[in-house]
């Protein structure tokens, strides 16, 4: 289980300063790159996705040595403690998976999709990892296309 939600919430100064402390959290915990989405109105109600990027010279899912893993055991690592994170903070945050990983992170900034990877202006080719939903106040880079 991801663990519970701390009863009380955290005070935000701002939804600009709390995206900038995600962000800097999420640096802090491995991530080459960070955005925030704001996602289509839907059934779970998480308005926001906060996604992590990693810098990836193999894609991870035509690599299975560990040289092609290593960007997917740091998204694991980072996504998880985020997301631990996000809840100690009183809010809701899950992770849900990679489904459409490269779409939603081109439309927080990140890069562009070329040839079904995320490729970073600066960064060269990216792994998106798994995106975490959320609802705590945020400022997004970028709003979910249909």
């Amino acid at each position: 289980p991801e663990g519970s939600v701390f009863a009380v919430k955290a005070d935000v100064h701002t939804p600009e300063v709390m995206a900038s402390h995600i962000k800097q959290l999420a640096q802090f915990f491995g991530a080459d790159t960070v955005g925030i989405l704001r996602l289509r109105p839907n059934d779970d109600g998480y308005p926001l996705a906060v996604v992590c990027a990693f810098k990836a010279e193999y894609d991870p899912e035509k690599s299975p040595g560990i040289g092609g893993q290593k960007p997917a055991l740091h998204g694991a690592f980072v996504t998880f403690n985020l997301s631990a994170a996000i809840r100690e903070y009183g809010y809701r945050a899950t992770k849900r998976g990679r489904d459409g990983a490269e779409p939603l992170a081109a439309a927080a900034g990140l890069g562009a999709v070329s040839a079904g990877r995320l490729v970073s202006p600066s960064l060269g080719p990216l792994y998106v990892a798994d995106i975490i939903h959320t609802d705590i106040p945020l400022a997004a880079d970028g709003e979910e296309s249909a």
